[in-house]
């Protein structure tokens, strides 16, 4: 009896180191889902059919998940020695520019970060915590470009274009300057703006979580966003 009952307790302590050893393997195959691709202008567009000049406003646009106009974050996990990339979007996007002649002269991109969402709403919750995003206090990001940027090579053919913008960024009320290339295309009565935006999360007030030695998020990360505008 005593050697069965040692029997026993061995085969659990092999399957707890089992579970331990598997765990970050198991999490990533089967509990955690591939992030989503990284945000892109859409492959097929049409001619423009409107002038660029005047004011556009952010609208939902295409139904397509693809397609359609959103906003989040992408980051890399390391999960006890597995690497994951991790993101959340949000539809929950608002704002608009004004073009004067083949001039983008102003404009401001607002996300909701608090409506932002991944696959795991555990990661989600904390997130929005204080010591992460702190959507309470700070429920919302910003882009606002801060100088002229030249969109006279933006082709009334549908083509994309990549411009340089530079403006600031705030996040969790922290506001800093930042330079990134746009690719912009005008389809139709639209105008479609898709960026990425390099940040390391400390300029901002953001902590990047760890859980124990279990899983550690990267200190730098990017906030993505695909636009689509009409004319206001």
């Amino acid at each position: 009896m005593k050697k069965k009952l040692l029997w026993a307790a061995g085969i659990v302590v092999v399957i707890a180191i089992v579970a331990f050893a598997a765990g970050p393997w198991v999490y990533k195959n089967w509990i955690v889902t591939d992030a989503d691709a990284e945000l892109a202008l859409p492959s097929q567009t049409q001619g423009a059919t409107v002038d660029v000049a005047g004011n556009w406003g952010v609208v939902a646009g295409p139904s397509t998940d693809d397609a359609r106009t959103q906003a989040g974050y992408r980051v890399d996990e390391v999960l006890r020695g597995e690497n994951i990339t991790v993101n959340g979007r949000t539809t929950e996007v608002s704002g608009g520019i004004t073009v004067t002649g083949s001039t983008l002269q102003s404009g401001t991109i607002t996300v909701d970060v608090a409506s932002i969402r991944s696959p795991d709403s555990s990661r989600d919750n904390r997130f929005r915590g204080t010591n992460i995003m702190d959507t309470a206090a700070h429920p919302t990001a910003t882009f606002t470009i801060t100088r002229p940027v030249d969109i006279s090579g933006v082709p009334a053919s549908g083509a994309r274009a990549t411009v340089p913008a530079t403006g600031t960024l705030t996040i969790k009320g922290v506001e800093r300057p930042v330079t990134t290339d746009l690719a912009v295309a005008r389809s139709g009565s639209s105008v479609i703006v898709q960026g990425s935006i390099p940040v390391t999360w400390s300029d901002y007030g953001v902590e990047a979580p760890s859980i124990g030695s279990f899983v550690t998020v990267d200190k730098t990360g990017s906030i993505e966003f695909l636009v689509n505008l009409a004319r206001s």
